[in-house]
């Protein structure tokens, strides 16, 4: 089966638009779009994207199909794309899954029993619960925190899958343990950064498609992994029992890997294939809708940066 694995959409639907109609030129067919957490938060858009993600969820018997051509028909969106849009998102109707994040649930009533937001956070998600509407409110509500597709041997989660509802941060191999993870792969987000590492019973090793910074290990890790990072854009999963991955799929909607195109991930699970896409997509529109709505400059200029 053929799986679309992305996260981190925060609020932008025109990234999220983007890559829907990647996926749908450059992916398709595929069996299912998985969404790893956080549809809201940072970004202007919020009501916007949770619609766009239920109807990839539910189809137009839950979301009226005018709700998508009314997103799609906003200014921002050149002319000459909005048919393929509309096309591009009818074609994944009823393939999306997803999980929910800590920006999601936060924004919707529910914070974190463990994580603290920071000022530039918490202002966002305080915007965002107040324009929520009732119904992407409940949807967020009832996202579950981590799904596992046994027969495929893989399962995705916002953060760590051995406390989801922590929402720790994974930023280095040393942040998790072989014991902890419960699936041959773990797809994962939260840190806006694309990442892959492998685990053994022996040793950790370490896949990525953005170089770790070196402040980012720790002395204890630094000859097993800093030795064994790889710039990669795709790999392909070793058939070893022993062996585990968590791959984080980085971000759609708020990079900060230094490239600010939107990241996505497709994952062969008869191949065991997995490779990494980045897609441009307009960003000075995205920035220019986060100062229209008053919310902190820092958010607008990371999405022009993608850091």
């Amino acid at each position: 089966m053929k799986y679309i694995i992305l996260s981190d959409i925060h609020g932008n639907v025109d990234a999220l638009l983007a890559v829907i109609k990647e996926i749908a030129e450059k992916e398709n067919p595929i069996d299912n779009l998985l969404i790893a957490g956080d549809i809201v938060g940072y970004g202007a858009s919020p009501n916007e994207c949770c619609e766009v993600i239920r109807y990839l969820i539910y189809g137009r018997k839950k979301l009226a199909l005018e709700n998508i051509k009314r997103i799609i028909a906003q200014p921002y969106f050149d002319s000459s794309q909005k048919d393929t849009l509309l096309n591009a998102t009818l074609l994944l109707e009823k393939k999306g899954i997803a999980v929910g994040g800590n920006h999601d649930k936060e924004a919707s009533g529910e914070p974190s029993l463990t994580s603290e937001m920071n000022p530039i956070a918490k202002t966002a998600v305080d915007w965002t619960n107040g324009i929520l509407t009732k119904e992407n409110i409940k949807f967020l509500l009832r996202l579950p925190l981590r799904i596992k597709f046994s027969k495929e041997g893989f399962e995705i989660v916002h953060s760590k899958p051995s406390y989801p509802q922590g929402y720790d941060y994974v930023k280095n191999a040393g942040a998790l343990k072989y014991t902890t993870l419960w699936s041959k792969v773990t797809f994962g987000g939260h840190t806006h950064r694309p990442a892959a590492y492998i685990y053994t019973k022996e040793t950790r090793t370490v896949n990525a498609t953005v170089l770790i910074p070196a402040d980012n290990y720790d002395m204890r890790l630094m000859l097993i992994e800093k030795g064994t990072t790889n710039k990669v854009e795709s790999f392909t999963i070793d058939s070893r029992k022993d062996w585990k991955y968590y791959v984080n799929v980085g971000s759609v909607g708020q990079p900060r890997d230094g490239n600010p195109h939107a990241c996505y991930v497709v994952f062969d699970s008869a191949t065991r294939h997995i490779c990494f896409k980045r897609v441009p997509y307009n960003t000075e529109a995205a920035s220019k809708k986060i100062a229209e709505a008053s919310l902190p400059n820092e958010l607008a200029q990371r999405i022009l940066k993608g850091s």
